[in-house]
């Protein structure tokens, strides 16, 4: 304690309005003490990253957030009624501030460490004794971080709130600790727990572990406790499905294949280009970004095979599984309650998985080909590249061609500056709209009109159609030949 001391005061010194905090506590004859993450990060980051300090009371916690905010100019939103869960949110210097206040859960502060998660987390600072620092170390948090082990507080940690379970994993995954083996036992105990947790509350922690650089140690850590299974059942059918020549590993093992060759693609190669780590870092929805959400199709893109998988002269064959998988994936994002512009992202990359290598078929493919690919995929043509590839490389079967490969990611690579050079092209002016060809072709509204712009576009695109004229005088002779 003594060597971590002087680097503790430091970082409380940066938190601010504490001795308004303690000034408060004394006029209302409060016990006031900092809890939680800060002191957490303080201990085993050497300072916390986030502007959000918790504090635990002995009582009114909601008449101390009304003062506190009153004196700090804040905002109160209350969190938890019944549990007087109360946060003030304060702007300063251009940046928010949120300090959360509760009550003890239990008769005094010790109770309340007990019934947090983990010993990490179980850590509280004294607030009336400052300056001078005084730590309560209940459940010897600092033997943990030195072990640099993950261990729940007792053996009712994961009854009281299942999502722990998954908290397990992310905080691993985030500080590098080691999951301590009672704690282990404890989870493949209580697993089944999980299945009462709210959807939300699932993927919130879910994704947080897909934000990790490396997110397979973690997940095949999940994996070996069985705890995958339990938020995803559509794992199951996917363990020990034989692939054929093509494959080295069935399809929960290319699965995670898929994902390794997708972090050292990003980790080696692709995030030293600022287009695409621009692109990657993207928020799609709910601070989510396409980086976590190609991770997600990573582990799903095959989840149609299953039931797609038929034996035909002794071959497997596993037709129209990505068609299969995007009806699937349906009802996994809706029970994780992900938003629709998530749910559409994932459908379109397990849909569109397999297109690339299509193109890939053909040493150069056309320019139809290559704008009919980017039309369909559109903004997600860059994720679908990039799964294609991470697919490509996790497929390692006595039957792949190691030079159909290098024309593969020839051809992917190729795709991904096209994308970007016709990001930064100034886009073609329509040359007609529907009124126009309704006038034209003397013909009402339908579905035809559609399809005749779509075709004009194309033609637009590819420089075979540069005028009004032109492109009015082609639809004219489109829909004599089609009737």
């Amino acid at each position: 304690m003594e060597k971590i001391l002087p680097l503790i005061k430091k970082e409380i010194k940066k938190i601010p309005y504490l001795a308004t905090l303690k000034n408060l506590a004394k006029d209302l004859d409060l016990e006031i003490y900092l809890v939680g993450g800060v002191l957490r990060d303080i201990f085993l980051l050497g300072g916390f990253r986030k502007p959000d300090f918790d504090f635990a009371l002995n009582k009114n916690s909601l008449r101390f957030a009304k003062a506190f905010s009153s004196l700090v100019k804040g905002r109160v939103v209350i969190l938890d009624k019944i549990l007087r869960n109360i946060r003030v949110v304060v702007r300063r210097s251009n940046r928010i501030l949120n300090y959360d206040f509760s009550r003890f859960r239990g008769k005094d502060v010790l109770k309340d460490l007990e019934r947090r998660d983990f010993t990490i987390n179980s850590l509280a600072l004294k607030i009336e004794t400052l300056p001078q620092i005084e730590v309560v170390d209940y459940l010897n948090a600092q033997r943990d971080f030195k072990k640099k082990l993950l261990r729940c507080n007792s053996s009712a940690s994961f009854v009281d709130d299942p999502l722990r379970i998954l908290r397990a994993f992310s905080i691993s995954g985030l500080y590098g600790l080691k999951i301590e083996k009672n704690t282990q036992r404890l989870i493949k105990e209580n697993k089944k727990l999980l299945r009462t947790v709210a959807g939300e509350r699932i993927s919130e922690e879910f994704f947080k572990i897909l934000s990790i650089p490396f997110s397979l140690p973690v997940l095949k850590s999940m994996d070996t406790l069985g705890v995958l299974e339990e938020i995803f059942p559509e794992v199951k059918p996917m363990k020990g499905l034989h692939q054929g020549p093509y494959h080295h590993l069935d399809v929960w093992g290319h699965s995670l294949e898929t994902l390794r060759c997708f972090e050292f693609l990003i980790e080696r190669r692709l995030k030293k280009d600022e287009n695409i780590l621009s692109y990657l870092n993207q928020e799609v929805a709910q601070k989510r970004t396409r980086l976590q959400l190609i991770k997600f199709s990573c582990l799903f893109h095959d989840i149609g095979k299953p039931p797609a998988k038929i034996r035909k002269k002794k071959k497997t064959l596993f037709y129209g599984h990505e068609k299969i998988g995007q009806e699937l994936i349906e009802g996994i994002c809706r029970r994780m309650r992900l938003s629709l512009r998530e749910e559409e992202f994932i459908k379109r990359l397990i849909y569109f998985h397999l297109r690339p290598g299509y193109l890939a078929d053909v040493r150069k493919p056309t320019s139809r080909a290559i704008y009919r690919y980017f039309r369909d995929t559109q903004d997600e043509a860059i994720a679908v590249l990039i799964l294609s590839l991470s697919d490509w490389r996790a497929t390692r079967g006595p039957k792949t061609s190691s030079q159909k490969r290098r024309a593969h990611e020839k051809v992917i690579f190729s795709l991904i500056e096209e994308y970007f050079r016709r990001t930064q092209t100034k886009l073609l002016r329509r040359l007609v709209n529907g009124y126009d060809v309704m006038k034209k072709l003397k013909i009402s509204p339908s579905p035809l009109v559609g399809e005749v712009l779509k075709k004009i576009e194309e033609k637009q695109a590819l420089g075979q159609i540069k005028t009004k004229k032109e492109a009015l005088n082609w639809a004219s002779k489109y829909v004599k030949r089609k009737n």
